[in-house]
């Protein structure tokens, strides 16, 4: 995180559902070397094996190259309609906007949660039908099962 560079939202929560709208400011104070500033909405994994990373939508601002004025500039993207945030034992999906000033790659990060009715889903060990031990919950159970309760 930098205190020259923040991404403030126009919401008192992090949780969100398909379709909602996400907006607010990134603010930030350029230094002598800053070209630009983007922002990033996109989902990433987390946990064992590689990790996954996809942008779902980017704005990029251009920086007059020796400006030192402080900017802010609004956002606004609406959420689609997946993937779904979780948390399981051996993998995680969480979604986040990032604002990255270049060339220095300085960032700040603001995570969110988005579900179908916005409430965090955990991923659990369920019985195996045929051996009966437990098993990792595989992800189209954990949705199905969120739909039908």
């Amino acid at each position: 995180m930098s205190d020259s560079l923040h991404i403030q939202v126009d919401y008192d929560h992090t949780e969100f559902t398909p379709g909602d709208t996400i907006s607010g400011t990134v603010s930030w104070l350029p230094t002598p070397s800053t070209t630009g500033i983007s922002l990033r909405l996109f989902w990433f994994t987390s946990g064992r094996g590689t990790q996954d990373i996809e942008v779902i939508s980017e704005l990029e601002w251009a920086v007059t190259p020796g400006s030192s004025t402080s900017r802010h500039e609004t956002f606004s993207f609406i959420l689609p309609n997946e993937p779904y945030s979780f948390s399981g034992q051996i993998v995680s999906l969480a979604w986040a906007l990032e604002a990255v000033q270049e060339p220095e790659e300085t960032s700040s990060r603001y995570p969110f949660t988005l579900t179908p009715n916005g409430e965090k889903i955990t991923l659990t060990p369920v019985d195996n039908p045929i051996t009966g031990k437990k098993k990792i919950a595989m992800w189209a159970n954990a949705r199905n099962q969120l739909y039908n309760n």
